[in-house]
């Protein structure tokens, strides 16, 4: 189905029609995953006819990319605006900064374990993650550098990936696998090792 047959909902009714098709593939790409669930379960499941599901979405792919990129949304504007000007010190920062990534992923978190793992699957799909990365790193980033007396590091672009990408690797860890780590000792030891790396030990 082209583009030209999908139909953009204007009337009430037809909104709250897409809407119930989003719901449900969201439960179900949690429950189920990306792979086991198909756009006739989807629109079974939602009690629509599989031709009213094909008249909101091209496909079970394009329906899971908006779902994804409705989630980085939130997400993002989610983030609390934190500044190292508020912070007292350069670790007061990146620790708040750290918690706040994590309380992220308290948001339908089975559904996070889910997009992080078809990412590394689909060159596409990583492509979505890269950029909402990417988005989240700039961010860091400028807050970073409003302080640059403050910073050892000098390549501002390889710091910020290697902290964003560090961040994420450790809260995936605790967030979506089985572990017996206490997440306050985790914060304190990656925000240690963090401002280790980005700030000059005057600052520390």
């Amino acid at each position: 189905m082209t583009d030209k047959n999908i139909r953009k909902p204007k009337q009430q009714r037809s909104i709250e029609k897409r809407n119930q098709i989003k719901q449900t593939a969201l439960q179900l790409f949690s429950a189920k995953g990306y792979h086991k669930t198909t756009s006739n379960e989807i629109a079974k499941e939602a009690d629509l006819a599989i031709g009213t599901f094909y008249s909101y979405f091209a496909d079970k792919k394009n329906l899971y990319e908006e779902l994804v990129l409705d989630m980085y949304k939130k997400i993002l504007e989610d983030l609390p605006e934190i500044s190292i000007t508020d912070s007292p010190t350069p670790y007061d920062f990146v620790r708040s900064y750290i918690q706040a990534v994590l309380e992220s992923h308290n948001y339908m978190p089975a559904f996070q374990h889910e997009v992080s793992v078809v990412a590394e699957q689909y060159e596409e799909f990583y492509q979505l993650e890269k950029n909402f990365r990417s988005r989240i790193t700039a961010k860091l980033m400028s807050i970073l550098l409003e302080h640059p007396a403050l910073l050892r590091v000098t390549d501002y672009k390889l710091a910020g990936v290697m902290v964003q990408t560090c961040i994420e690797a450790f809260i995936h860890e605790t967030s979506f696998h089985a572990n017996s780590f206490d997440s306050t000792h985790v914060i304190n030891n990656l925000a240690d090792m963090i401002c280790q790396y980005l700030f000059k030990p005057e600052y520390l």
